[in-house]
Parts: C-alpha cells; sequence; structure tokens
C-alpha cells in the first residue's frame, strides 16, 4: 500500500524576523495607503461637484499620480505580508491560516485590478487627441464616475479582507504566542469592515461615518506595530509549530 508523506507546516527559520519583517511592511501599507485614501482621493475629490474634481485633478496631476503609485506599492507589498502571517498562524489552525489567506489574496486581486479606476481619470483629462472629438463634460463626468468605481471596487475588496481579518483575529486569538487582545482587536476590525461594507451596498442612505472604521485603523495598526517591535514569542511558536 503506497504511504503518502504528511505534509508538513512551513518552515521558518526566524519567526521573530519575519514577523518584524511583515510588521514593516504592514505599517508601510497602512501609512501609503491612507496617504493615498486622505491625503490624495479626499483631497481633490469634491462630492457633487464633478468640474471641481476634474480641474483639481488637472492643476494636481502629479499629485494624483503619487497617489496611485502609492495605491499600487500597497498592492505589491501586501503580498509578502500576508503570506508571512499566513506562516506565523499555521500552527494555530493550517485549514484556517489558509482561509484566511485565500480571502486576503482574493481582496489584493481585486484591489489590483480596480486600480485603473485611479488611473482613468489622468487618461480622461490629460488631453489626449484620441478623445478631441468626446466634449468636455461627458470627459468629467466620466472621469467622476471612474472615482465611484473606484469606491465600489474597493468595498468589494474590504468584504473579502473583512473575512480574513476575522478568521486570522481569531487565530491570533488562540495561538498563545500572541497576546488574546491582539487578536480581539483584529476581529473587530474584520467585523467592522464588514458592517461598513454592508451598510455600503444595502443601505447606501445610512451614513456610518468615519467611526465604523477607526476600530478597523486601531486593530491593523496593532497588529502591525506588534509585529514590528515585539515579533512573535518564538519558544511559544516553535511548540505550536512541533504539536501541530
Amino acid at each position: 500500500m503506497l504511504v503518502l508523506p504528511m505534509r508538513q507546516l512551513p518552515t521558518v527559520a526566524s519567526p521573530r524576523l519575519e514577523a518584524r519583517v511583515a510588521g514593516f511592511l504592514y505599517v508601510a501599507v497602512i501609512l501609503l495607503g491612507g496617504w493615498a485614501e486622505v491625503g490624495v482621493r479626499q483631497g481633490l475629490v469634491t462630492a457633487g461637484d464633478p468640474e471641481a474634481t476634474a480641474r483639481a485633478i488637472v492643476a494636481h496631476q502629479h499629485l494624483f499620480r503619487m497617489g496611485f503609485a502609492a495605491e499600487m506599492i500597497t498592492n505589491v507589498i501586501a503580498i509578502p505580508t500576508t503570506l508571512i502571517i499566513y506562516r506565523l498562524l499555521a500552527p494555530t489552525g493550517r485549514f484556517l491560516a489558509l482561509l484566511a489567506l485565500a480571502f486576503d489574496l482574493t481582496q489584493n486581486t481585486i484591489n489590483a485590478t480596480n486600480a485603473w479606476t485611479q488611473f482613468a481619470p489622468l487618461t480622461l483629462l490629460g488631453g489626449s487627441p484620441n478623445l478631441a472629438a468626446v466634449p468636455h463634460g461627458e470627459l468629467v463626468a466620466l472621469a467622476r464616475l471612474a472615482l465611484t468605481w473606484h469606491d465600489v471596487g474597493f468595498d468589494i475588496a474590504l468584504t473579502f479582507f473583512g473575512f480574513a481579518l476575522l478568521i486570522d483575529g481569531w487565530l491570533i486569538f488562540r495561538s498563545g504566542y500572541f497576546p488574546q487582545w491582539l487578536g480581539a482587536l483584529y476581529s473587530l476590525a474584520g467585523a467592522c469592515y464588514l458592517t461598513n461594507s454592508t451598510v455600503y451596498f444595502l443601505a447606501p442612505g445610512l451614513d456610518l461615518g468615519v467611526a465604523i472604521l477607526l476600530p478597523c485603523l486601531v486593530g491593523e495598526a496593532a497588529l502591525a506595530l506588534w509585529l514590528l517591535i515585539v515579533g512573535v514569542n518564538e519558544t511559544k511558536w516553535r511548540a505550536a509549530a512541533q504539536a501541530a
């Protein structure tokens, strides 16, 4: 009878070093993504006034391009961050860690694909001769519509991200090598992301404001800083990995 070898958990030479690398990358994701959203998009987009939004983008094209570049960088560095977090949490529950990994990579793929809507206004408003026959008002409307689509795609991605955070938070809570409060905060962040997306799609007239997203920032920043500064309890992690 053929006996297949048991699949081993990922080999991690230095869990604490990998945790700190993930923490550094996670902090970069938060800072770059926050700047692209708050410092660029929200700073240039005027609600209810597509013409003012178009003028702001044209007048600050360099800033808008930098915001797009920051968003693309976050999409790239989020991948190794997600993989390292999977490696760190796999000893606690490999299937759940893989499920969270799949959810997280799905949201990252959606965001990367959705990035064209962030770049579209530059194409539409850049004075291309290919668009010379299109009236200016229509180009302005299309540019604003692209930014609206960006918001929709972002909230679709956050739905998958919310599930990833819920699962990872539970694994962190029961791991034994991370503090339980850290897992609770991370799961709360996931629940708030899911609540925000649900309201966005099913009850768009209900404005939850920034209050619903504040726990998300707290939970993600807490894990990022813990990984960067503290890392992980290597003794307990190795014991969990051996037991698994």
